[in-house]
């Protein structure tokens, strides 16, 4: 929520001291971002054309619509269709899904036996790809009440929560995780994929660079970490040829998680660089678009030309 998974997932939460963030999530309530992006997922999940459909076929089950979307799919398209800047993240949202899902089934192709997926919000890979990859560990890792929240739907969808997933709640002021994944089982010597969907943009570099650390010396060489990032000028607020980027900006900083990190792609990889990773892979809108388009070779929708998705490595 995603626009961010959990918004700001806290930097003082990977820190051994103390970053100064923006806002993040408000203390004891579910992330909204979070709910959002669900959605917008569970809309995607019903589109006609198999090759643009949002492979997310749990997220009608595990988040609520925002009652301006009517259940059926030709309803809440209209209302997207019709409200331009206003939900412009949707369709790069679809495509994100498309993206880390291929990432994911790449790394466990490669030999990865770990998923750690960062700010899981209402994230179902687990549950996905339970049939696929049977033998494959996933950890989540949320905020106490996003993960109590989601816990309660998996319980409604799955009858009991699943037992093959194991659950991360961290405090943010007194935890980091190496404090919460070990204990449930996390291997630091297996190679591992990474997840953070959503999440770079919420959080001070400081803190994403402590993420990329705890990456670089708790899994084996070749693991692997997947994330989306914005732009650095959007995060400065000059807005200028990034189509809706004013409108989602103030959008996820009136919800209370605003934007204060973003990189241009030289920058991003110097940071991965620097936090001893080298990038994968890094693609913005215009390859996105190639390569998740329709059965008519187009793209679903207009993507944001200030979000790109990159695939970073442990040497």
């Amino acid at each position: 929520m995603k626009l961010a998974s959990i918004g700001c997932f806290a930097v003082a939460t990977l820190c051994a001291f103390p970053v100064p963030t923006a806002l993040a999530v408000r203390p004891g309530q579910p992330s909204t971002t979070a709910e959002w992006v669900c959605a917008y997922r569970g809309i995607g999940a019903q589109h006609p054309d198999a090759k643009l459909r949002n492979p997310d076929n749990l997220a009608e089950k595990l988040c609520s619509r925002p009652g301006v979307f009517p259940h059926d799919y030709a309803g809440a398209r209209k209302v997207i269709d019709a409200s331009g800047v206003m939900y412009a993240a949707y369709f790069m949202i679809n495509v994100r899904t498309h993206y880390i899902d291929a990432a994911l089934k790449r790394a466990v192709a490669d030999g990865a036996t770990q998923v750690v997926i960062l700010g899981a919000g209402y994230d179902s890979r687990a549950y996905r790809f339970r049939e696929a990859f049977p033998d494959v560990r996933f950890f989540e890792v949320d905020l106490p009440k996003t993960g109590e929240v989601k816990r309660q739907r998996l319980a409604e969808v799955f009858v009991k929560v699943p037992d093959y997933v194991r659950y991360a709640p961290i405090d943010f002021d007194t935890q980091k995780l190496e404090d919460v994944l070990p204990p449930l089982g996390y291997d630091p010597k297996q190679r591992s994929f990474f997840v953070l969907e959503g999440v770079t943009m919420y959080v001070a570099e400081a803190g994403n660079g402590a993420t990329l650390d705890f990456i670089r010396r708790n899994s084996a060489p070749g693991s692997r970490v997947v994330f989306d990032y914005l732009l650095r000028p959007v995060i400065e607020r000059r807005f200028d040829g990034y189509w809706a980027a004013d409108y989602v900006s103030f959008a996820v900083e009136r919800s209370g998680e605003p934007y204060v990190t973003g990189w241009m792609p030289a920058e991003a990889a110097a940071f991965v660089k620097k936090h001893g990773l080298r990038v994968v892979e890094d693609v913005g809108n215009r390859e996105l678009g190639k390569r998740y388009a329709g059965s008519d070779g187009k793209p679903e929708g207009r993507l944001l030309n200030w979000q790109r998705m990159l695939v970073a490595q442990v040497p």
